[in-house]
């Protein structure tokens, strides 16, 4: 069994590939480029690592300097910008707070790791609240 960490790409035969959401002991939830978010359990998910590169041109953000979602510089869907991670270097990936920044209206605010995919901002897009930010 294959240990994923949120932001890991993937490749799965029937789903194509996504980026690794959340990995528990039981199950693992990807979100796919072509089919959105699946949980499987993960005993039977047959997936492998993927570099991105088969990942639709389409869906793939220009302005983009990763493919990891908590990567600095990884701008998702939604033109939010991940800038950097808040917390101790032994804080978990999953449990750690990262903060985005819109680029339609510069607001910072932070999210966890499974979030920063598909999150929108909450000055302009209408969306909940973030995470509050330590300096």
């Amino acid at each position: 069994m294959h240990t994923w960490n949120p932001g890991d790409r993937v490749a799965h035969a029937t789903f194509g590939t996504g980026a690794v959401i959340e990995q528990s002991h039981d199950y693992v939830i990807v979100h796919f480029d072509s089919y959105g978010r699946k949980k499987m359990a993960l005993r039977y998910a047959v997936l492998t690592a993927s570099d991105g590169a088969a990942r639709a041109p389409e869906q793939r953000r220009a302005g983009s300097s990763s493919e990891r979602p908590t990567d600095v510089g990884y701008e998702n869907l939604n033109e939010q910008v991940m800038q950097r991670r808040i917390g101790a270097a032994w804080t978990s990936a999953a449990d750690a707070v990262y903060v985005l920044k819109c680029k339609r209206c510069d607001a910072e605010y932070g999210v966890r790791a499974a979030d920063i995919l598909l999150r929108r901002c909450p000055g302009c897009m209408d969306a909940s609240a973030g995470l509050p930010i330590e300096p």
